[in-house]
């Protein structure tokens, strides 16, 4: 029957194929590594392809050379993430992050109630945190709720009148942006009065 024939067929040529694709296979593998391979045909006409000499001094067969094909393709220098590249700029740090970093900025001095006796209405503000203040920041300080001054240098000095005062200081960043405000410090300015300190005057009574 032609359904029988064609299953006949089927049956035949597949261990044919399949024998034909190991040939391929191994064939490719001992021009690879350089190794000598013979056919060998059996008393049933099958073939078979081997590395080991058969008996009766069979040749080699002949192997055309593998081709090797040259490109232009250069592969990229390789990257890490733990070493980016050198001229990559650092990251600017957000003001989350400022404000924890410089969360303990504060008035340094007066210290709270301190009180400046004998010192002509002089008074210096100082300010700071245990983190530097980085290129671009600025200082802006307040006495009794007016705008002084300020600058890197972390200290101001102030001629106040006497009298009881508050002072407290802002911090912005480079772009302008406020980051922390510090804590207000009271303090008092006084000065000796005029007779502080004069020797009393001595009354003699007349007999």
């Amino acid at each position: 029957m032609l359904n029988g024939r064609r299953t006949d067929n089927a049956r035949c040529h597949g261990p044919a194929v399949a024998a034909g694709i190991a040939a391929v296979v191994f064939c490719f593998l001992a021009v690879s590594a350089g190794a000598q391979v013979y056919k060998v045909v059996d008393e049933d006409g099958n073939v078979t392809y081997t590395d080991q000499a058969p008996p009766g001094g069979a040749e080699p067969m002949e192997l055309p050379d593998l081709s090797v094909v040259d490109t232009d393709y250069v592969a990229p220098p390789a990257t890490s993430d733990s070493q980016p590249a050198q001229d990559a700029a650092p990251a600017e740090p957000t003001p989350r992050e400022l404000r924890k970093m410089y969360s303990d900025f504060k008035i340094t001095r007066p210290m709270p109630e301190e009180t400046f006796w004998g010192t002509a209405n002089q008074v210096v503000v100082s300010w700071g945190s245990s983190k530097p203040l980085e290129d671009g920041m600025t200082v802006k300080v307040y006495v009794d709720g007016t705008l002084q001054s300020g600058d890197q240098g972390g200290m101001l000095a102030l001629t106040l009148d006497r009298g009881e005062h508050t002072v407290y200081a802002e911090l912005f960043d480079a772009r302008g942006r406020r980051v922390v405000t510090s804590g207000s410090v009271t303090f008092f300015v006084k000065q000796h009065s005029v007779g502080f300190n004069r020797p009393q005057a001595v009354q003699i009574a007349r007999s």
